[in-house]
């Protein structure tokens, strides 16, 4: 029996984190486990994205064709368990393409589900690892990838209002738990991971079945996506301001490297 886990997200909920820590340790991690990553299945995640903005029937049956691929590029005869990171199986970030929630979760998790079974058998060992976070913290990360790759002009207060519904995880989690079952969906929250000996990536590791001598020996993923302080009202004043797109990406883009810059040297 093939053990499949994935680790579909969601946004802003540590997954940049896992995903950095996975990379970083490759060559600890690949004698025990097949590790895929989102350059690894690049169409998948263009495929969830576009059903996540359309909510077509075509653009859902590419989805399943794509996970197909996916899973018939592993070779049976693996014994390793295999994994799956990236938040964007569950679509864009919400605030991306006028997109309010994960509305689109349950479905897309059901084709994920209904392929592997197709290509791996309904024998196979299926498990969805969904990672959560507090309301208040995960609209503050949300608004900040928005404000900064996006020409959003509201506030965070409007953002958040706009997406109300976005964090919250509960009735999506039972959403896909139903359009999974009987595959199990293990829901874990960012604040539990604090003190966990590997942070955000001790669920996976845990249902990876890594052994200890190995997780005591990873190094530890540098933070990712850290916001700068005071970038937020930077930002969004250039995104209210005239220039022309082109110009404020450059501004922004220029800014922030700046930013990283003198934060690494204080």
């Amino acid at each position: 029996m093939v053990r499949v886990v994935i680790h579909a997200g969601f946004h802003k909920t540590g997954t940049s984190s896992v995903q950095s820590m996975a990379r970083a340790n490759a060559a600890l991690l690949q004698p025990h486990a097949r590790i895929l990553l989102r350059a690894d299945f690049r169409a998948l995640t263009e495929a969830t994205r576009a059903y996540s903005v359309t909510r077509k029937p075509r653009a859902l049956d590419r989805v399943h064709a794509e996970a197909e691929a996916v899973f018939q590029a592993l070779d049976p005869a693996d014994p390793r368990p295999v994994a799956l990171l990236s938040e964007d199986l569950c679509g864009h970030l919400p605030g991306r393409h006028d997109i309010a929630d994960y509305g689109a979760a349950p479905a897309l998790m059901a084709q994920l589900a209904a392929a592997a079974v197709a290509v791996l058998g309904p024998e196979v060992g299926l498990h969805f690892h969904l990672s959560t976070r507090a309301a208040a913290p995960w609209f503050r990360s949300a608004y900040w990838q928005i404000l900064r790759s996006a020409r959003r002009t509201e506030g965070p207060e409007d953002f958040a209002r706009l997406h109300a519904g976005a964090a919250d995880f509960d009735p999506v989690v039972a959403g896909i738990a139903a359009a999974v079952a009987p595959y199990p969906v293990e829901p874990v929250a960012l604040e539990g991971l604090r003190e966990a000996p590997q942070g955000p990536m001790t669920p996976l590791l845990d249902l990876l079945a890594i052994p200890p001598e190995i997780r005591a020996a990873l190094a530890p993923a540098a933070p990712a996506n850290v916001r700068p302080e005071g970038l937020d009202e930077v930002f969004l004043a250039l995104n209210r301001c005239g220039l022309p797109d082109g110009k404020v990406a450059m501004l922004k883009k220029t800014t922030l490297r700046v930013a990283r810059r003198l934060q690494a040297k204080a």
